[in-house]
């Protein structure tokens, strides 16, 4: 399959970088420009560490883009490890779970790898996580772990800073860029400010250009407008539903502060506070009460409009499923589901038939599960039912429907519980998000939240 010009130009361009980023905007096929690069090269032997639920895609990507054969393995178990480090497949497609779990077989092949591709690299942006430390090393500089196998590395993401401009710390020392410690980085280039719920990073104003600098020495990075695509213009709004919001009020109730404090760690950033029992019970409660009318405000909207197909996007698994099961129950109304734990031929089959069938008219994705690798192009309209605490996954979520083929104007909702918690939490993370997007050069939300 032919690539677009600037796909040709930025897959010449990683293909003659050590270390580097390929950082375009979601939709701009960067897998696409992986192959080819690796194509130019004539690499043969090399891994892919991407999320779980990306590997059948980049099998897929291969299929239409690659130019040479080879013979290309998900590794699933040892044995498909064990398979390829015998040379009787060309590629190993791993998720970063199994990376970290097999980081110590690297070193016993002893064999240097033509390439490394991390997709979605940003899942590395926490230098002390055990599986950051498995596939760069302890020092985030590639010298040991994985990474230290590879000729080539690049780290592939749409979204380098997920919810603090500090997050482009680890991508820099991937690539050698800096040799400061972490926290002689921020005094460099930050004003942080901390908190009980965390820190919050401002760039410094003198030493701004300077850290540009930085990334963009050692990446490359398109918006849609940069290539010269024109995309119909997405508008990003919020949708108040009413629900019973007792169980929530209660359980604030039973824990003075706790809505404040939330509301203080998405604006901070403190993001691990948030993992706390009643934080999750509270999400759960939330996303339950609005789960029912948002499914019946969505059937009239369906039901209004034949032609309409809607991604839905979420987290908890019974908020999403009670919202196939009123569609389905109410109108018969086609809604395919993936979320953790679907197989990948499921996956394939529910985003085939959203794409293709007029009949399957919703499609309902958990975030972590859904939110990033899909093309769901068939839909204009996105939903979001329950928002991610960090900016960048509702963005990853939102271009989902804004990738290179839409042809129309496309609307993106906040479903948010009026008169609860959620109305402030998601206004917050809205206003985060369209931020993100603007200072990266993306206009890509427009509208009043």
């Amino acid at each position: 399959m032919d690539l677009f010009p600037y796909q040709i130009a930025g897959a010449n361009w990683i293909a003659t970088r050590t270390r580097c980023g390929l950082l375009d905007v979601p939709g701009l096929g960067k897998t696409a420009q992986v192959i080819r690069a690796i194509d130019l090269r004539r690499l043969d032997r090399g891994v892919v560490i991407c999320p779980a639920h990306l590997r059948e895609n980049w099998r897929g990507e291969w299929n239409k883009f690659g130019r040479f054969p080879r013979q290309i393995v998900k590794g699933q178990t040892l044995h498909d490890f064990v398979a390829w480090s015998r040379g009787i497949f060309d590629i190993l497609l791993l998720s970063y779970e199994m990376a970290s779990k097999w980081a110590k077989h690297f070193d016993e092949i002893k064999e240097p790898l033509d390439f490394l591709a991390l997709d979605e690299a940003h899942y590395l942006a926490n230098l002390g996580a055990q599986r950051t430390m498995s596939i760069l090393g302890p020092n985030g500089d590639g010298s040991e772990g994985v990474a230290r196998w590879a000729a080539q590395s690049w780290w592939i993401t749409g979204t380098l800073m997920t919810n603090d401009p500090a997050n482009c710390y680890s991508f820099l020392r991937f690539c050698n860029a800096v040799q400061l410690s972490y926290e002689a980085f921020k005094r460099k280039f930050f004003f942080t400010r901390a908190s009980m719920y965390g820190e919050r990073n401002k760039p410094r104003p003198d030493t701004l250009p300077d850290l540009q600098r930085l990334i963009t020495n050692n990446s490359i990075r398109r918006t849609f407008d940069g290539v010269g695509i024109e995309l119909p213009p997405i508008f990003l709004t919020e949708c108040l539903v009413d629900g019973d919001t007792d169980h929530t009020r209660a359980l604030l109730a039973q824990h003075p502060g706790l809505a404040d404090a939330i509301v203080a760690a998405v604006k901070s950033g403190g993001l691990s506070f948030l993992d706390s029992q009643h934080v999750a019970t509270l999400r759960r409660l939330i996303a339950e009460a609005k789960a029912l009318p948002y499914a019946e405000m969505l059937i009239d909207e369906l039901v209004s409009d034949p032609t309409r197909k809607v991604v839905v996007m979420g987290i908890s698994r019974d908020a999403l499923q009670t919202v196939q099961k009123v569609l389905a129950h109410r109108k018969k109304i086609w809604a395919v589901l993936v979320q953790g734990g679907v197989g990948d031929q499921a996956r394939q089959e529910a985003i085939e038939a959203f794409s293709t069938n007029p009949q399957c008219r919703v499609f309902i994705g958990n975030m972590r599960a859904a939110g990033t690798g899909l093309t769901l192009t068939a839909a204009a309209h996105i939903d979001i039912l329950e928002s991610d605490w960090t900016p960048a996954a509702n963005d990853q979520a939102i271009k989902r429907i804004r990738r290179i083929g839409q042809e129309r104007v496309q609307h993106a909702r906040f479903i948010t519980l009026a008169r609860s918690i959620d109305e402030v939490v998601n206004r917050v993370v809205a206003e985060k998000t369209r931020n993100i997007a603007l200072v990266e050069g993306d206009r890509m939300l427009t509208g009043a939240a």
